[in-house]
């Protein structure tokens, strides 16, 4: 255990220095509960030692996304930090809005007009009554129903019955239950204890009590929420406006979405199990060629066909893809009534396959399941799809090509005959990279042949080893950006703009 928290130790450590917070407090808090497991009692502590089990292959998971995202999502680990911190004594749940940048004393406590008399006890209760009666419903049920319209319409009469601090908390509270409502956000028994919080805060208020630091805390647990509300929240529109709330950068259904993928199959699992789809799609792109040209046995082609679309469809639906599945599905189908020569039908089936293939490929480079192409790529035909993915291909191949063709001009002592075909294959490359929508790289593509051309080619002095050294930084950057482009793992802009500063070294500067 001492070795175990050592480990531990020196994992925070790095990840402080690299500024993953999320992750650096898993580690903290994991390092704290395994400090207070006793020496020798490790039988009577099962749980403990699972969490702290579950929370290193998690942390494994979530280091993996960070790197595909490019950045991290702390909100994801704070379930699991917060199961640790119940198995130690004193250590409260973190709020689901720790990692949210509001700083709740910035938030103006009275934003509402309130009423300038005092709301007679006999109608508070009464409202404080119907509050609770929603909550009570609230509580019972997994999703918002009867009993958020009841607690609305309670924090509503407060809003305009109660004084300007209340009913603030009120008009907060009502935009909150409308992303509950609208959005709709999941009734987790964390939220539900916020709504009780809640009553007790307003009866607490309304008793003519001050403000403390609960109650600012409270409002941006509710303001938290709001924040996450989906479009169409009128009311959490206008409480954004007002409290000028910053963007999470995220939605509900992305933190569920996410959630999901860390708790699911392995990166290494999900790839070995695209490698087969991919093997299985191959077999299955070889029997329609064998069909649409007639060749061999048409009967057994069939057959295999038929048993590679339905393995194929059943595999994909397993995975939770059943969009591409029910496609692949249909193709099977249609496949049943095939006669020689019906072309219509196999371009179909293909164009069925092409989609699944692209899909897989993603989930093989992703490490994790692909639903859809996105609303963007769904509309693109298939076959534009392909022909973007060996469009990079080319590419790469073509700055690889030039990369080697400048190696060979430095060996051979500056013979340039090893470049005359170089200018060719950049332009070729920076016409392919205009097409993909890659207009910055495109111009660093620009200058760098100009460079190769006016410097190296039409001059008659050989250049400096330092200008061939700074060249060839501004080719691998590029390189590096088209390796990178179906990922997010880092961030290409400081890609780019490493290659446009080794140009202007040279005194090409890019887009002039």
């Amino acid at each position: 255990m001492q070795r175990a928290i050592e480990g531990l130790q020196q994992l925070r450590g790095t990840l402080d220095l690299i500024e993953l917070e999320g992750a650096a407090l898993l580690l903290e808090e994991m390092i704290a509960l395994a400090t207070d497991i006793p020496v020798h009692e490790g039988d009577g502590l099962n749980e403990p030692l699972s969490a702290l089990c579950n929370s290193l292959f998690l942390l494994q998971r979530y280091l993996h996304f960070c790197r595909q995202q490019g950045g991290e999502r702390p909100e994801l680990l704070l379930p699991i930090i917060n199961e640790l911190r119940s198995h130690r004594s004193g250590a409260r749940a973190l709020p689901e809005s720790h990692f949210y940048p509001l700083d709740a004393h910035r938030v103006p406590p009275a934003l509402r007009d309130g009423a300038r008399q005092p709301l007679d006890r006999q109608t508070f209760a009464r409202l404080r009554q119907m509050f609770q009666l929603g909550l009570l419903e609230m509580i019972r049920e997994s999703r918002p129903g009867a009993g958020v319209s009841m607690m609305k319409r309670a924090l509503q009469r407060w809003e305009t019955r109660l004084q300007d601090h209340a009913a603030t908390l009120c008009w907060i509270a009502c935009a909150s239950l409308e992303a509950i409502e609208l959005t709709p956000l999941e009734l987790t028994n964390e939220r539900k204890r916020l709504y009780s919080r809640l009553d007790r805060e307003i009866k607490r208020i309304a008793a003519g009590a001050a403000d403390t630091e609960a109650t600012a805390a409270l409002r941006v647990e509710l303001l938290y929420l709001v924040a996450l509300a989906g479009e169409g929240c009128v009311l959490c529109d206008e409480v954004r406006r007002s409290v000028n709330l910053p963007d999470p950068g995220y939605t509900e259904a992305s933190l569920r979405q996410a959630s999901a993928s860390l708790h699911g199959p392995g990166a290494d699992v999900m790839r070995s199990v695209a490698e087969a789809l991919q093997e299985e799609i191959s077999i299955t792109k070889d029997m329609l060629d064998l069909l649409a040209r007639n060749a061999g046995d048409a009967e057994q082609s069939l057959d295999t066909l038929d048993a590679s679309l339905q393995r194929l469809w059943k595999t994909l639906s397993v995975l939770d893809m059943p969009a591409i599945s029910e496609q692949i599905r249909e193709a099977a189908v249609r496949l049943q009534g095939w006669q020689v020569g019906d072309t219509s039908t196999l371009e179909r089936i293909a164009d069925a396959v092409l989609h699944a293939e692209l899909l897989v490929t993603r989930m093989e480079n992703e490490g994790e399941v692909v639903g859809s192409l996105g609303s963007d790529q769904q509309s693109s035909p298939v076959e534009l799809k392909e022909a973007h993915i060996v469009l990079v291909e080319e590419s790469q191949a073509g700055l690889a090509l030039a990369r080697r063709a400048m190696t060979a001009y430095v060996e051979s002592d500056h013979d340039r005959m090893h470049l005359m075909n170089v200018p060719d294959t950049l332009e070729t490359v920076r016409g392919g990279l205009i097409f993909l929508g890659m207009t910055r790289a495109a111009e660093i593509i620009r200058s760098a042949t100009r460079f190769i051309g006016e410097a190296l080619l039409e001059r008659q002095n050989p250049p400096l080893e330092a200008q061939l050294e700074v060249l060839a930084d501004a080719l691998t950057s590029i390189e590096f950006y088209l390796e990178s482009a179906e990922r997010s793992s880092v961030n290409k802009g400081d890609v780019l703009a490493l290659a446009e500063e080794s140009l202007a070294e040279l005194g090409y500067q890019v887009g002039s």
